[in-house]
């Protein structure tokens, strides 16, 4: 496709931007997608496909056989109150999968490759984005000029597209940091779901990435530790949460390699672009880890961009579709996370309540893997917990205070998702 005038220019080439680049094309426009790196990368990003995520993958055409995707039934929650685990469905008995994030890029740049719609540069370097034209050079050759009628920024967190929109929008928050590890020839506790285990001082999620591979994410404070006072931490703090072997499968792993780090930041979805710039995916925000969630999130952006007449509507949409489970993501942190007591005898709460209900069980990963759009739906939720935490309160003769305690924690979470830090 030689031109230099498009209907969209999309940059960053990764699964949101190949996702948008797909989407836009199958419906007949023109699209240049532009990627700085050659290669796809081989990072802590992007491994968890929830069943919403995976439908519309299939929508786009996207082959995913060769990345040989682990299917996962939900998730099994393990307490730290010595209880059993909590087995968690994916909701209308769907599948979720994991896989190599290097192997997903590299399944859906090839797909965009092959589009005849799609233009996809490779190498390409985005300099300038002026009202409808993008300056890009491939390598260390030449600028270029494209004029396109939307222009996407699918470039993450540190979105060029997003720097450039004018006034600035506010910058995310920085809330804890994620340490990621690759364990080999162990088993999980109960193969072909995500764990997720408490107790240890953040949440800690294992997943199968292949035959041989399991992915552990911890997620660890914000603390003025470094290097190897950081590791020594990591290494006392975490394995005693875990089963034993997995335990030990991580300390084994801290004495090879230093795992890998990403910084945990909170930018709510409530900003999706202006005018003829859009973002979509970690461009347009993020929220905590925890829930898996952000790969399907950006194949969602991307389906609904495509369809929408404008960005102000895809905006709105888009905003209004992530906002209760934005709540949920940072109440999970705050209740895996905050060791003081009302916060544990809500969290212990919430283990009786899903143990104890179904419809709550569904409820909880309806919202969690993005299928539950209603605030109320996570509102009807947490009175539930809040409820049960305050009755075992007044039987235990705390009186007011307990009731104090819940209330403190509702107004916490009637506040809109950017303040929820």
């Amino acid at each position: 496709m030689n031109t230099t005038s498009f209907d969209v220019a999309v940059v960053g080439a990764g699964p949101a931007g190949c996702a948008t680049a797909l989407a836009h094309a199958r419906l007949g426009r023109r699209v240049l997608l532009l990627e700085a790196a050659h290669r796809a990368p081989a990072r802590l990003a992007g491994e968890w496909l929830h069943p919403q995520g995976l439908d519309v993958l299939r929508r786009l055409g996207v082959d995913l056989a060769p990345a040989r995707p682990v299917t996962a039934h939900g998730f099994v929650l393990h307490p730290e109150d010595d209880g059993p685990p909590i087995t968690l469905p994916c909701p209308r008995d769907g599948r979720a999968a994991s896989l190599h994030h290097r192997d997903l890029v590299t399944a859906l740049r090839t797909a965009a490759g092959a589009h005849p719609g799609i233009s996809l540069a490779l190498g390409a370097r985005v300099t300038a984005v002026r009202d409808t034209t993008v300056t890009w050079a491939r390598d260390a050759g030449p600028e270029r000029h494209v004029r396109a009628h939307r222009i996407v920024g699918a470039d993450g967190q540190s979105s060029l597209v997003r720097r450039l929109l004018s006034p600035a929008p506010a910058p995310a928050t920085t809330i804890s940091r994620t340490a990621g590890l690759l364990l080999r020839g162990v088993a999980l506790p109960r193969e072909g779901y995500g764990h997720l285990f408490a107790g240890a001082p953040g949440p800690v999620v294992a997943y199968r990435l292949d035959a041989d591979t399991v992915r552990l994410i911890l997620d660890v404070p914000l603390l003025p530790l470094h290097g190897e006072r950081l590791l020594a931490y990591v290494r006392h703090a975490y394995p005693p949460a875990l089963p034993a072997p997995l335990g030990r499968a991580l300390r084994a792993a801290l004495d090879r390699a230093t795992p890998q780090w990403a910084v945990n930041r909170l930018r709510p979805r409530d900003f999706h672009g202006r005018g003829r710039h859009a973002l979509v995916g970690d461009a347009a925000g993020t929220c905590h880890p925890l829930t898996a969630s952000g790969l399907t999130i950006a194949l969602r952006d991307a389906e609904c961009l495509a369809r929408a007449r404008d960005v102000a509507a895809h905006s709105a949409r888009r905003a209004a579709a992530v906002r209760a489970h934005e709540h949920l993501a940072a109440a999970l942190h705050r209740l895996f996370c905050d060791p003081a007591r009302p916060t544990a005898d809500l969290r212990r709460g919430l283990y009786a309540v899903l143990r104890a209900s179904a419809s709550e069980r569904e409820r909880t990963m309806r919202v969690l893997c993005v299928e539950e759009h209603s605030t109320p739906a996570l509102t009807g939720a947490v009175l539930h917990v809040a409820a049960r935490t305050v009755r075992e309160r007044l039987a235990a003769g705390e009186g007011w205070r307990g009731i104090a305690d819940c209330a403190g924690w509702l107004r916490w979470m009637s506040r809109t998702p950017g303040s929820l830090i």
